[in-house]
């Protein structure tokens, strides 16, 4: 999965300028959670919420400003610049990390914003990775990282002429079997041959689903 297949396109975007009143961006935010704010010569400047416009509107108001008058100022003040950018030939996992805190991924090159990476396609990216739409028999593996540990689970799998649907490793730990591996496979009558093999070889089989 590359970014670039996942990205919406800027010509797509509902988008602010800096120069635009927050009262302008307001309206434009019904039906938004949050818009990227870009200067007039189409640089990203960050990203605008309604979180944000309260923030700074807490911040005037301390000032004597009144939400009349907050409402005629201009927007770029508002906007959260803290915001990670990435690029088209960045990893499509580098979204995970900015995607659990932001709506959506700025793709961002030469300054200028390409479009964006919303958490739908990344909720996407993850149901295929672990073919979460897919029939499948199910299996939770522990094993140990060592060398050669996925090749003879692959091999395993090759002599019985299971079809491997995805195989997911994750959650290392400080115990002996200190990885774990999500193993989904077509359905199979060679399923518990599998599971016995699998055991033999020295993975310990936590969890399983026909």
């Amino acid at each position: 999965m590359f970014i670039r297949n996942a990205i919406t396109d800027r010509s797509k975007l509902t988008v602010v300028s800096e120069n635009e009143t927050v009262e302008s961006v307001l309206a434009k935010m019904e039906g938004h959670l949050s818009l990227p704010c870009l200067a007039a010569d189409g640089a990203f400047l960050g990203m605008v919420s309604k979180r944000t416009i309260f923030e700074r509107f807490q911040v005037v108001f301390q000032d004597g400003v009144t939400y009349p008058e907050f409402l005629e100022q201009q927007i770029q003040p508002c906007a959260d610049t803290s915001v990670p950018t990435l690029t088209r030939d960045s990893f499509f996992e580098d979204t995970l990390s900015i995607i659990t805190r932001h709506p959506f991924v700025p793709i961002v090159e030469n300054n200028q914003l390409i479009g964006i990476v919303k958490r739908s396609d990344v909720n996407n990216a993850l149901s295929i990775a672990f073919a979460t739409n897919v029939s499948t028999q199910r299996i939770l593996l522990g094993m140990a990282e060592v060398e050669g540990a996925l090749q003879r689970l692959f091999n395993i799998t090759h002599r019985l002429g299971v079809n491997v649907v995805t195989a997911v490793p994750f959650d290392a730990r400080r115990d002996a079997l200190n990885r774990r591996m999500i193993l989904k496979v077509s359905p199979t009558p060679k399923f518990d041959e599998l599971c016995e093999q699998l055991q033999r070889a020295g993975y310990l089989l936590l969890d399983v689903k026909r």
